[in-house]
């Protein structure tokens, strides 16, 4: 056999191989990702809820910059810019198209124009997903602060966690007077919206409400049991742990969600390539069969003419 017929089989079998990987790895994001958006939506509806009750119960209680600290140190605004942390949501494994660039570049963007306002500005990066350092160590200048990873199991209510405590303990005990989280907003497997939202001083959404002039439902003579103030202390860290919890899960169906297209996208092309590959090895086979063949016809008559030559006839 041919050595370009051998080279182009075992290339075959290459990408035979790799359409088998990219094929596995679609059904993983595609499992992963329906797994991720039935808790999404079964957090949707309550975090919703829990953001009504907060807005009401904020609208009615928090009436100065003495309640709204007793209530919670992270609802006080420190009147100034100086000092500022993006957090941002990637991916701990690549093989998910531009699911990292476009955050990536969300986030150098915000950041730029925060420094264009202010030149005085110290920022930093806090980055969730080992592949989203690649783009800031590539592209900016910015510090990188720290580099979290994802668990293989994907998000849990622990990573929300983890991230609330990492996010404070920069706002409360590190001067820092802004804290601001970047992530990816999941619409669908094709669409998604790289976001930057800002995280603390954590804003109930009176204002935003206000702004968009939704009626904030008015109530009269309420009785609190028990104090006010005991409430929102409570309903303050849950909204913005769900609040947290949200943001990961929609980064993290946002990433299946790229990654199942991305090696949706990958196995056409192996598909394509291994057809056209085919193509190329049948022709190479049918030449090679056909100077056989004529290798064989040329020996047979020139045994021929042999063979006449000693008979005489």
């Amino acid at each position: 056999m041919s050595q370009k017929l051998v080279d182009l089989k075992s290339r075959m079998k290459s990408v035979e191989n790799i359409m088998g990987t990219t094929d596995t790895m679609s059904t993983v994001a595609a499992a992963k990702l329906a797994r991720t958006r039935s808790k999404a939506a079964s957090l949707s509806i309550y975090a919703e809820k829990m953001r009504q009750i907060a807005l009401i119960q904020s609208e009615y209680a928090l009436t100065s910059e003495k309640i709204l600290r007793e209530a919670s140190p992270l609802l006080i605004d420190k009147g100034k810019q100086d000092r500022i942390v993006v957090f941002v949501i990637a991916s701990e494994i690549g093989m998910c198209g531009n699911y990292n660039g476009l955050i990536g570049k969300r986030a150098h963007l915000f950041l730029e124009k925060i420094i264009k306002n202010n030149k005085d500005v110290e920022v930093g990066i806090w980055i969730k997903g080992r592949r989203g350092e690649r783009y800031f160590k590539k592209n900016t200048p910015y510090p990188i602060l720290n580099v979290d990873s994802w668990s293989e199991q994907g998000v849990s209510i622990s990573d929300a966690i983890t991230l609330i405590m990492n996010m404070t303990y920069l706002f409360l005990n590190q001067n820092i007077d802004e804290v601001y989280c970047a992530y990816t907003k999941f619409h669908g497997p094709t669409k998604r919206e790289p976001t930057v939202l800002k995280m603390l001083p954590f804003n109930l959404g009176i204002e935003e409400e206000k702004e968009k002039k939704e009626r904030i439902p008015q109530f009269k003579d309420w009785i609190y049991e028990p104090d006010p103030l005991v409430i929102l202390k409570e309903l303050i860290p849950m909204y913005f742990k769900i609040q947290v919890f949200d943001m990961l899960l929609e980064s993290y169906a946002s990433e299946q969600g790229a990654r199942m297209m991305a090696m949706e996208d990958a196995s056409d092309r192996a598909k394509e390539t291994l057809a056209e590959m085919l193509i190329s090895y049948n022709r190479m086979r049918r030449d090679l069969i056909t100077l056989d063949l004529l290798g064989i016809l040329s020996a047979a008559k020139v045994i021929e003419k042999e063979a006449a030559a000693q008979t005489g006839f």
